[in-house]
């Protein structure tokens, strides 16, 4: 069991099983957690500057220039570029180096602030699970072949879909399993 956490919770049940996370997947030692909250939020705010200078570009200058033009088309690239970074692929990367818990009445796995508002929540009750994605690789171990999980995906009832990204197979296996046995949802 992880360090701070309780084997009963009243909202979430009994806990069955934390996943582990593997060395190579832990999170770094220098900008890990709240450190690298700081450069997201600081991204975010570097984002928000972008935006109101593009504003300013199109709506205080002569647009008929062609090179304004093309630097207010550099910035929104860049612009939706940043936001891609900040709100895609660093809590994808965030949400692989934290381990899973699986409770008895439900999952709970790690969300940013802004996915939380968009309606994936840090602890998803297993009615709203409705089916699993899962990808699967053949793995030889102790000489025979076997096909094991790498990558989940939650389909919840609201057809919204959470990746829970790559993930050690041996602990993503014990986790389809249990979730398979406990909340009776299936792979799709």
């Amino acid at each position: 069991m992880a360090k701070g956490t309780r084997a009963f919770d009243e909202t979430k049940g009994e806990l069955i099983y934390t996943e582990t996370i593997p060395k190579k997947l832990q999170p770094r030692k220098v900008l890990a957690g709240k450190r690298w909250s700081y450069l997201e939020n600081l991204g975010r705010v570097a984002e928000l500057g972008v935006l109101v200078y593009i504003v300013y570009l199109a709506t205080s200058k002569d647009l008929s220039d062609p090179s304004l033009v093309g630097s207010v088309l550099m910035l929104s690239i860049a612009l939706i570029l940043m936001i891609y970074v900040t709100e895609v692929i660093s809590p994808r990367g965030r949400r692989m180096s934290y381990s899973v818990r699986v409770w008895s009445k439900g999952l709970e796995v790690h969300t940013s602030f802004l996915e939380e508002i968009r309606g994936f929540p840090r602890f998803i009750p297993k009615e709203r699970i409705s089916k699993l994605v899962v990808r699967r690789i053949n793995v030889n171990i102790d000489g025979r072949m076997e096909d094991m999980p790498v990558t989940l995906k939650l389909v919840l009832s609201s057809d919204k879909v959470l990746d829970l990204g790559r993930r050690n197979y041996n602990e993503l296996d014990k986790i389809i399993g249990l979730m398979k046995d406990r909340y009776g949802v299936q792979e799709g």
